[in-house]
C-alpha cells in the first residue's frame, strides 16, 4: 500500500509564501499531527507562524489549523517546532523565538487531549545553555520518549567562542535536550564535537534502537549523513562517524523506530538521497540497528527537501512528510511495511 497527497502549498500572493520545516508525530491513539513554519517570506528570519493539523483517519484527511505560535514585533520568527508524547499521553511541543537570541526564548506547550487544545507557554530557556551559545534550535522534526520515559530532543547551537555574527547558523555543534520528569524540567546533555570528518553538525533526529540505545541521524557538511549512538541519549556517545552509505545534499532528513507486531523491529531513515541537489526522497530500513540498510524504496525521485518520518506501530503504517523547492509544496506519503520491503 502506498499513497500520497499534497498537504500545503505556498501562495506567492497569499498570507504564507512557504510552509517550511515540516514535522510530524503519531499519538498513542493513532492520531497523525503535522506542523510547520508558515512563513510570510522566503528567509529563515521572515515573519512566520507555527500551526498544526490533526488526522484521525490515518492521514486521509486533516482538520482545521491549530495555531501554536505567532511571530511578533519583538520576535520576528518562531522556529523549529518539535513534538513528542510522553508515557502518560501528554504531548509536548517545543519551539523557540528568533533562534533563542536577542531575548528570544525557548518555549514549551503541552496538550492532554490528543492535540486538540494546548497549555499556556512555559519558558525553558534556562536549560538550553544561554551562557554558552548564540543561535539555538531544536531538531527539527520530532522528539522521542524512550522506553525508560526520558524525553529526548536533539538540538543544535552556535557556541559563542566561535565569535560568529550573532545570527549565523554556524559553525555549529549538536547535543540533546532531555527531561526525566515528563517535561517539567529540561537540560542539555553532552555536546558532540566538530571533527575532521563531521563538519558543522546541525539538524538531527533521534530514534530508539531495538536494544534501547539511542541513534542520532545527523546533518553535516560532508555530503553524507552522520550518526552517533548512546545508551542514555544524552551522554557517552559512540560510533560518531559519517555513514558513507547515506548520500545527502546537506539537508534535513529524519529517523524513526518501527515496531509493529509481525514485522522486524526496524530503524527507518528518510532523506534526499543525492549528493548535489535536494531531490530523490528515499526511505531506508535497517533491521540490525544501522549495521546494514537492508530496505530501500524511492518515494519521489524528482522532488525533495526537508523530510520527517513517523510510524504508527499499532496500524503498521509509515508516514513521510516532505517539502519541495524550499516549502513551495509539502506532500504526505503513507505506506505499509510490505511496500517498503518489496524487492
Amino acid at each position: 500500500m502506498f499513497r500520497s497527497q499534497l498537504i500545503w502549498q505556498g501562495e506567492p500572493e497569499g498570507e504564507y509564501v512557504r510552509h517550511r520545516i515540516p514535522g510530524m508525530i503519531v499519538t498513542d491513539k493513532g492520531t497523525v499531527i503535522i506542523y510547520n513554519e508558515a512563513r510570510r517570506g522566503n528567509s529563515d528570519w521572515a515573519p512566520m507562524d507555527i500551526f498544526a493539523q490533526r488526522s484521525t483517519d490515518h492521514g486521509e484527511t486533516f482538520g482545521e489549523r491549530i495555531y501554536l505560535a505567532h511571530s511578533s514585533e519583538e520576535h520576528n520568527t518562531v522556529n523549529n517546532p518539535v513534538m513528542m508524547q510522553d508515557k502518560n499521553g501528554r504531548i509536548h511541543f517545543l519551539y523557540c523565538e528568533d533562534y533563542g537570541i536577542n531575548g528570544g526564548r525557548v518555549l514549551r506547550r503541552y496538550s492532554d487531549d490528543d492535540g486538540l487544545t494546548w497549555s499556556d507557554v512555559v519558558d525553558i530557556s534556562a536549560g538550553t545553555l544561554p551562557h554558552y551559545r548564540n543561535v539555538f534550535a531544536m531538531g527539527p522534526g520530532h522528539g522521542i520518549c524512550t522506553r525508560d520515559g526520558v524525553l529526548i530532543v536533539p538540538v543544535w547551537m552556535v557556541p559563542k567562542f566561535y565569535e560568529s555574527f550573532i545570527k549565523d547558523h554556524g559553525p555549529s555543534v549538536i547535543s540533546t535536550l532531555y527531561s526525566k520528569d515528563n517535561g517539567e524540567t529540561w537540560q542539555c546533555g553532552e555536546i558532540l564535537p566538530v571533527t575532521s570528518d563531521i563538519i558543522n553538525p546541525n539538524e538531527t533526529v533521534a530514534a530508539e534502537l531495538s536494544d534501547g540505545r539511542i541513534y542520532l541521524g545527523i546533518r553535516c557538511n560532508c555530503k553524507y549523513r552522520a550518526m552517533a549512538i548512546s545508551h542514555t541519549g544524552y551522554s557517552d556517545w559512540t560510533n560518531y562517524v559519517p555513514d558513507k552509505r547515506l548520500h545527502d545534499p546537506i539537508c534535513f532528513g529524519s529517523v524513526a523506530s518501527y515496531n509493529h507486531e509481525g514485522d522486524p523491529y526496524t530503524l527507518l531513515l528518510v532523506n534526499c538521497e543525492c549528493k548535489n541537489a535536494r531531490r530523490n526522497i528515499v526511505v531506508k530500513g535497517s533491521t540490525d540497528s544501522s549495521v546494514n540498510w537492508q530496505l530501500r524504496r524511492v518515494i519521489d525521485a524528482e522532488r525533495g527537501g526537508y523530510a520527517d518520518i513517523a510510524a504508527d506501530n499499532e496500524a503498521g503504517l509509515i508516514y513521510v512528510l516532505y517539502e519541495d523547492k524550499a516549502g513551495e509544496t509539502d506532500t504526505l506519503a503513507v505506506f505499509d511495511y510490505e511496500w517498503l520491503s518489496e524487492k
